[in-house]
């Protein structure tokens, strides 16, 4: 289960996401799907904990993303980047 109990992040002055709350779970599929630059891979880097958010909490299987667990939760869930990283000898 991935979880966000009021997630902000902004880069610079630019809000990517402002006090967001989100439960995905475990059984369910679910689909991040909007418009280019609506905050899309921003939700996904923080679930990877690739960043860190300004406020709030994210939570992957209830225990919190962050520097102390973020290796553990890495081995856990994959994540893959579109067009230009993928390798393109794969």
């Amino acid at each position: 289960m991935v979880e966000f109990k009021s997630v902000s992040k902004t880069f610079a002055q630019k809000v990517a996401l402002d006090s967001i709350d989100l439960k995905a779970n475990r059984d369910k599929t679910t689909v991040l799907l909007g418009t280019s630059g609506c905050g899309k891979s921003t939700i996904l880097k923080l679930i990877g904990g690739l960043i860190s958010p300004n406020r709030g909490q994210v939570f992957f299987d209830k225990q919190e993303v962050n520097s102390e667990y973020v290796d553990e939760i890495r081995h856990r869930c994959g994540y893959v980047i579109q067009e230009g990283g993928l390798f393109p000898h794969l």
